[in-house]
């Protein structure tokens, strides 16, 4: 495996268990632990993209723009928040990580050949997610009648 691979395995990874926290946290079972592995394996994803892919320099990571460079990096705030705040915060926080890492990711399998693998399970995942969330905020409206 090369470290390029490992590079965007560990995306994918991250991504599936961002997806089991999401699930997790709305049926009640907050789990720090969990959602604390997932930022690791976040930061060390990003970590392996800025040290290899980027080489440390700010013009090669946004000389594909600035917002693929801005929701990758907010993706990977939101998600270390999430792994130190309350509960009550971090709920919201792993909704709207798994947002921001589904659009960022939707978006790059489509864009670049070195992800391309992962597109299928990517949008399986986004999907099932959206999906999830969507049925749990229709489950918790309950409408009259």
């Amino acid at each position: 495996m090369t470290l390029e691979n490992l590079t965007f395995l560990l995306a994918f990874l991250g991504y599936l268990g961002l997806s089991v926290n999401l699930v997790l946290t709305a049926r009640g079972t907050f789990s720090r632990p969990a959602i604390a592995l997932v930022a690791l394996i976040a930061a060390v994803h990003v970590y392996l993209v800025w040290a290899f892919r980027y080489d440390w320099q700010f013009a090669m990571a946004v000389r594909n723009g600035y917002a693929g460079f801005f929701i990758f990096h907010s993706a990977l705030l939101s998600i270390v928040a999430a792994a130190f705040v309350p509960p009550v915060i971090c709920k919201p926080l792993i909704a709207l990580s798994f947002l921001i890492v589904s659009a960022g990711a939707t978006g790059a399998v489509f864009r670049y050949e070195v992800v391309s693998i992962y597109r299928v399970p990517v949008l399986i995942n986004a999907g099932l997610g959206l999906g999830y969330l969507v049925y749990n905020q229709y489950r918790r409206i309950k409408p009259a009648g």
